[in-house]
């Protein structure tokens, strides 16, 4: 049973998934192509990668940062699968550590640049998304390569409705909620977005707990654009441009606060899936795609005029 803290944590989840499930009732009422299980398959397909980065973008606003770096971790991610992992010496295991390293290093020099430096989080990230951005284009200066086709088979695969790649995204929202809420390390995540400085004076490493949460970001963006190789079967030095303001706004609307130490990854969850669904509605009622960055920019601000006012009534 959940109890204190965690129990308030996870509350901050509760509007999302009431919007999510009333998204889903009214798509389902007005349109019969919506709830064909094709539809419900590829929806679900499409959920995985910002469901994966939302939970890297999450875990830096629980400290109070923001990693604009995913998008670039993502793109770089897909070309070293594409590049190495179906005919060169470094093969599939080697392609996809070369992907994990690459994001853990972007984020272990994000977290220097916020601690030891005192960059703002926005500057230091948006600077290494853009160094890496130039990498990724002169590797591959537009989509290419090819992705091993027995891992991308693999990922395809599916159990019901749910593809595996699916099935392993579901698997780490379980870890990270409890690392987040059951763990020391989750505690002091929270502890530093709450106030690094009454944290510092409770004995919490905040320099320490800052830059190891940047790396996992890092690694766990890396994950996310191994995962999106699977499903497009090349590399693209773009194809992660969106999802670093996508996996902002998937965070809020589930409930993270980017004032840090409020939320949970359930809420994440919900937010991912939300913006992923205003996409998917939009299609099948035929409405032009453009509509989707207006629909997507009024969900967030709606979520967050919901959260100060929520915040100002708990004050």
């Amino acid at each position: 049973m959940l109890t204190g803290s965690v129990r308030r944590q996870v509350r901050q989840a509760v509007p999302a998934w009431i919007i999510l499930v009333a998204i889903i009732l009214l798509s389902s009422l007005f349109s019969s192509s919506f709830r064909t299980i094709g539809n419900i398959r590829n929806f679900v397909t499409q959920s995985v990668v910002l469901a994966l980065v939302a939970i890297a973008q999450a875990n830096v606003l629980f400290i109070g940062g923001i990693d604009m770096s995913v998008s670039s971790v993502i793109s770089i991610s897909t070309i070293f699968v594409a590049l190495f992992s179906y005919d060169s010496t470094l093969g599939l295991v080697g392609s996809i550590a070369l992907a994990l390293a690459v994001g853990a290093l972007t984020g272990l020099v994000n977290g220097i640049g916020v601690v030891r430096f005192r960059i703002p989080a926005m500057i230091i990230t948006i600077s290494t998304q853009a160094f890496l951005k130039g990498v990724a284009l002169i590797l591959m200066p537009s989509s290419g390569g090819r992705v091993n086709i027995a891992f991308s088979s693999f990922m395809r695969n599916r159990v019901g409705i749910f593809t595996y790649a699916a099935i392993i995204t579901f698997i780490l929202y379980v870890i990270f909620y409890v690392m987040y809420h059951y763990t020391t390390f989750g505690r002091r995540m929270y502890a530093v977005g709450n106030s690094p400085l009454y944290a510092a004076q409770s004995g919490v490493p905040v320099e320490r707990t800052t830059v190891i949460t940047y790396v996992v970001s890092g690694l766990v963006a890396a994950f996310a654009g191994i995962v999106l190789s699977t499903r497009i079967s090349t590399g693209n030095p773009l194809v992660g441009d969106s999802y670093a303001m996508d996996s902002v706004a998937a965070a809020v609307v589930g409930g993270v606060s980017m004032n840090g130490g409020v939320g949970s990854v359930v809420g994440a969850l919900a937010g991912a899936v939300i913006m992923t669904l205003i996409n998917n509605v939009i299609n099948q009622f035929g409405i032009s795609p453009y509509y989707q960055y207006i629909t997507k920019g009024l969900v967030l601000v709606l979520s967050l005029l919901i959260f100060q006012l929520r915040r100002r009534r708990s004050v």
